[in-house]
């Protein structure tokens, strides 16, 4: 029996191993480079069709450094193929926010765009609820949505006009790189985990999926989409969930080579409920897809759907390796659970390497990194426990500040 349960802890790190082949293969064969679209830009108006574009700042506890910090990245769009609205989206009760806003509105303001505050006076769910409130009132009225979260920094000054273009050219979701950076230790091992996911580990499981997961800051939908769903979903990880969407209906989606920094969780606590967050919406896509959406995908398309949303269970692996490990002196562990824990290890010791070699980071930090992913293969154990979770905001976010790594690359 006690044989029978090692055999739990074993499969897991063999699916961590398959989780890994995609990622291998991404570096082989720089999967990045086809992954990620390029978009070109001119001046001529008539280059694209004219495209009118809603930008949607949903804001709920915000302090004022990260309202200002996003209200200037959109100020410095260029945009000349339709016209760009704002719509800062407010709760009722949340009053610091609403000063915050009035005190950075102008911001905006002066560069000529057309500022609207919309107060959610229903019960806030969650973020999609309180953008799906605006929506129903002012969709109709535009051909593209773009969703920025407080604190984005958008490095692209030409982002909306790429993303516009690429709804113009029939594609539904459009998304970017986002990095979350900060200049604590914390902050570090973000734009690590950041950096791989994004030049590895997305490029590598987009091919096997075929639908490419995107990222919420930035996002952005074709109104013509949006329509089909009535709305975003309303779920904890609103953006991941769009990929069962996109599956069923066969929608184009693009991942857009622009770059959007995000301030990292600034403590632990906070990055922990991040953390928590994220798992626990990648499961709620795993329940729903298997549950309520398997009859009108295909069999093929299920199967890598599962295997996508699975990654949680997956990323449980270093922290059931470590354990076997420190187990190992004073119980009998069967010799194959053993030494796929010692290859799990080891794995994730060596992976930094590919920042080393191709990225040329040598921060010390790097060293942390094993550690780091430790500890989040113990969150995302807790996040498979059925305990009931509320919708958790990630406070506590770091103010961005450009490195000499971040700053050196292209965008």
């Amino acid at each position: 029996m006690l044989t029978l349960l090692w055999c739990i802890p074993s499969s897991i790190i063999i699916l961590s191993f398959l989780y890994g082949i995609p990622s291998f293969y991404s570096i082989l064969r720089n999967l990045k480079e086809h992954i990620w679209v390029r978009v070109e830009v001119n001046d001529d108006p008539a280059s694209a069709g004219s495209i009118d574009v809603a930008v949607v700042i949903p804001l709920y506890m915000e302090d004022g450094h990260s309202i200002e910090e996003t209200f200037r990245s959109i100020a410095k769009q260029r945009y000349c193929y339709g016209r760009i609205d704002v719509y800062v989206v407010l709760e009722q009760r949340d009053k610091e926010t609403f000063h915050n806003v009035l005190n950075s509105i102008n911001t905006l303001i002066e560069k000529g765009l057309s500022v609207y505050l919309f107060i959610n006076s229903g019960q806030r769910k969650s973020k999609a609820s309180s953008i799906n409130a605006l929506l129903k009132h002012v969709r109709e009225f535009y051909q593209a949505v773009v969703i920025f979260d407080g604190g984005d920094r958008v490095l692209d000054e030409h982002y909306i006009e790429k993303v516009a273009k690429l709804v113009a050219e029939g594609y539904s979701v459009v998304s970017a790189k986002v990095y979350r950076i900060g200049r604590n230790v914390l902050g570090k091992l973000s734009y690590i985990d950041t950096l791989l996911w994004y030049n590895v580990g997305l490029p590598g499981l987009a091919k096997v999926i075929g639908t490419p997961l995107v990222s919420g800051e930035g996002l952005t939908l074709s109104v013509s989409f949006l329509n089909k769903l009535n709305g975003f979903p309303e779920v904890l990880a609103e953006d991941a969930y769009l990929t069962i969407f996109t599956s069923c209906y066969s929608e184009k989606v693009a991942l857009l080579d622009s770059v959007i920094l995000e301030g990292a969780p600034m403590d632990l606590k906070s990055l922990i409920r991040q953390r928590i967050r994220w798992y626990r919406g990648s499961l709620e896509c795993l329940r729903d897809v298997v549950t309520k959406h398997r009859k009108r995908l295909s069999k093929k398309k299920l199967i890598l759907l599962i295997i996508a949303y699975l990654q949680p269970v997956a990323l449980t692996a270093p922290f059931l390796a470590a354990v076997i490990l420190m187990l190992s002196p004073v119980l009998q562990i069967p010799t194959i659970t053993l030494t796929l824990a010692k290859i799990e290890l080891l794995s994730i010791a060596l992976a930094p390497a590919y920042l080393v070699l191709y990225h040329k980071i040598l921060d010390p930090t790097l060293l942390l990194t094993p550690i780091h992913w430790v500890f989040q293969g113990l969150l995302a154990l807790i996040a498979l426990t059925p305990v009931k979770v509320t919708w958790f905001r990630t406070a506590n976010r770091s103010n961005i500040t450009l490195t000499k790594d971040i700053a050196s690359l292209e965008f």
